[in-house]
């Protein structure tokens, strides 16, 4: 093998002559650095709110649940559907305009009545900018103060009320750095406790028109790897 790579030494270099005899010049070149950059090894910084609210993939939030809704064969009943939720954070792509989509699969078991509005599915939380969207509503805002409140849908007047609350108590466990979010509008209320680090923890909603009530408290949670 030695003696293998000194031939090749040695054709390298007599390839790199001009001419022949004692007068023979040896050319040399410069080799230019190519115009294509390499890959950059450092990763992207995360946003800082993935830190307060941990949207990762393999992300799991379980909750039990309470949904009451209205007897389709008696308006004056209500009916009740108890179960669990499981929020897990599934895909993560980056969107329009640098932001960062999660796609949530919800699961709901036992599988609910078609009369209950919330049904198992996919959906979607958008990072952009300061905030966190689901849909077109606007969930998440930093930096979380005392008292504050943010435009939840643009183009409307409706506003989230951020009240903070300190520590709350659920199935989960007891958590600090919590805040309630507050949701008005004409057709409905919800109102959403987040603790820091966590997510949601509760959830609140009632609905102004045909009764539709739900109630949700964190069960368990799992983080995944980011």
């Amino acid at each position: 093998m030695r003696h293998l790579m000194y031939f090749v030494l040695v054709m390298v270099v007599l390839s790199a002559c001009v001419g022949t005899g004692p007068n023979a010049q040896v050319t040399t070149s410069t080799i230019e650095p190519s115009s294509t950059p390499l890959p950059s090894q450092t990763p992207v910084l995360a946003s800082p709110i993935l830190a307060d609210f941990p949207l990762a993939v393999g992300t799991i939030w379980d909750y039990s649940a309470e949904i009451t809704y209205q007897d389709p064969n008696d308006y004056m009943k209500l009916l009740a559907w108890t179960g669990t939720v499981t929020d897990r954070v599934i895909d993560e792509r980056v969107g329009s305009g640098g932001s960062i989509v999660f796609t949530v699969q919800e699961d709901l078991e036992p599988e609910p009545p078609e009369q209950v509005w919330r049904r198992s599915g996919t959906f979607e939380y958008t990072l952009s900018g300061d905030g966190v969207f689901k849909g077109s509503m606007k969930i998440y805002q930093v930096p979380l103060q005392s008292v504050q409140s943010w435009q939840a849908f643009e183009g409307t007047g409706y506003e989230t009320l951020v009240q903070r609350v300190g520590e709350v108590v659920t199935p989960y466990g007891g958590l600090d750095d919590c805040y309630t979010f507050t949701l008005d509008t004409n057709p409905d209320t919800t109102m959403d406790t987040f603790c820091m680090g966590i997510g949601f923890v509760k959830h609140s909603y009632r609905h102004h028109g045909t009764p539709q009530n739900e109630e949700f408290e964190l069960v368990s949670f799992t983080l995944g790897q980011p």
